[in-house]
């Protein structure tokens, strides 16, 4: 029976399938398909803005008393336009679609995949704050999924069956290794035996491995830092802010003090439940994470070293301002903080960063659906071409574009497949890091 001839519709669908069935991170987050975007063709560097809800304080007893409504936002920027590019000939084209999506498709969509995805563990984190375990330490045991779990639901984060976690091959080995005891449904626990696979539901969780968790370097720190004073005095006393440059003090001079990624506390200043506004737990310090500066996008890994962008040294003094998630804020309706005496947070504060320096980590992440988006949007449709043509699932958040065209000196259809997206954090104190 001869082959049917491919056609460009069969190429984008099939393209699309298999990489929505590859995608790991990208899966347990939220997806964003923007028609605004889609218009006149995206650009890179086009920004939407994802609106987030109000929050409120309340008021206790009969009288009247009016908040204010303040809606927030989050720019969500499309930062990269990815392709993998290939070329058949007129024979070629001859293929099954079976022998075709084996042969081209699965190892293009496979290249596609792991950018994306990689590029998703890279922004998480980077901007998640919270964190569990000690940097080089491996986890055994449950205990350090259960805390993260407890984080996520001091931040208030829903238990609505949202909630995974993203294992390195590693830790998802020591893990399965040691739950296999714990007291398990039959038929889960004969799975994860068969697979050697954590499975759905487990420690309130969904387990993933995803061979792009990132493997971060501590900062080398140094010196005896604190914060340092400022004014107006560090954090904000009300409203909301993404993210917030904090003065700092006491570093070693000279050195790489802190990497993008790197987790610290302020002696004092205490997380708090965003709703009840209460400390958790005993006393738990509020931790923050160090983002990428000057504009950086945060697949950019920055350090912030001694004399020069973007964390500046003066020459003695170990100082250094560096770009934190969150924002200190101490009152109003976006409280996050407590610090003793209702105020800022004091100038020579002890600053204590997770970790020694140098440790190297994989950095599992816990996360609700919620924390992170994944936006994707259409590129322009070429014309004068062989053929070029679109596949989107506005339902799960996904485009990509299939362009291809003749050239006459070899017989032959260079073509390529495009995708342009961006990754943003929504709410990414609804995630923890698990420090192995």
């Amino acid at each position: 029976m001869a082959n049917t001839l491919l056609t460009t519709s069969q190429i984008t669908n099939r393209h699309l399938m298999v990489l929505q069935n590859k995608l790991t991170t990208a899966g347990q987050v939220t997806r964003e398909y923007d028609d605004r975007f889609a218009v006149a063709g995206a650009k890179i560097g086009a920004t939407v803005n994802v609106r987030k809800p109000p929050r409120y304080i309340g008021t206790t007893g009969p009288a009247l008393n009016v908040e204010d409504t303040n809606e927030t936002f989050i720019p969500v920027t499309l930062t990269t336009q990815f392709h993998v590019d290939t070329q058949f000939t007129t024979q070629d084209l001859t293929l099954s679609i079976d022998e075709y999506q084996d042969r081209i498709i699965m190892p293009a969509e496979a290249t596609v995949a792991n950018k994306i995805d990689r590029d998703g563990q890279v922004t998480l984190y980077q901007n998640i704050a919270n964190a569990i375990g000690v940097p080089g330490n491996a986890p055994t045991s449950a205990l350090s999924f259960l805390q993260a779990g407890a984080v996520l639901d001091s931040e208030a984060a829903p238990r609505d069956g949202q909630r995974a976690i993203l294992l390195d091959p590693w830790t998802q080995a020591s893990m399965a290794d040691a739950l296999k005891g714990l007291f398990n449904p039959q038929a889960a626990v004969a799975g994860m035996f068969q697979s050697g696979l954590l499975g759905k539901n487990t420690l309130g969780l969904d387990w993933y491995m995803d061979q792009n968790v990132v493997a971060y370097t501590v900062g080398a720190q140094g010196g005896s830092p604190q914060s340092a004073s400022a004014s107006p005095t560090p954090g904000l006393a009300s409203g909301w802010a993404s993210h917030y440059v904090l003065n700092t003090k006491g570093w070693s001079n000279g050195v790489n003090a802190l990497n993008v990624g790197d987790v610290f506390t302020i002696a004092g200043v205490y997380a708090v439940n965003p709703q009840n506004r209460g400390v958790w737990g005993s006393n738990r310090l509020r931790q923050f994470v160090v983002l990428p500066s000057n504009g950086a996008t945060a697949a950019q890994s920055t350090t912030y070293q001694g004399l020069g962008s973007p964390g500046t040294f003066t020459s003695g003094a170990g100082l250094l301002s560096v770009d934190i998630f969150p924002a200190p804020i101490y009152g109003g309706q976006f409280q996050n903080v407590f610090v003793a005496g209702g105020a800022g947070i004091t100038a020579s504060a002890n600053i204590t960063v997770v970790g020694t320096a140098g440790a190297v980590s994989p950095q599992n992440i816990v996360l609700h659906k919620n924390s992170f988006t994944l936006a994707m949007a259409d590129l322009l449709m070429p014309t004068g071409v062989d053929m070029a043509a679109r596949a989107t699932d506005k339902n799960g958040g996904m485009t990509m574009r299939f362009v291809r065209q003749y050239t006459i000196n070899n017989d032959a259809l260079p073509a390529r497949v495009d995708v342009l997206y961006g990754w943003a954090p929504l709410y990414p104190e609804l995630a923890c890091r698990v420090m192995g």
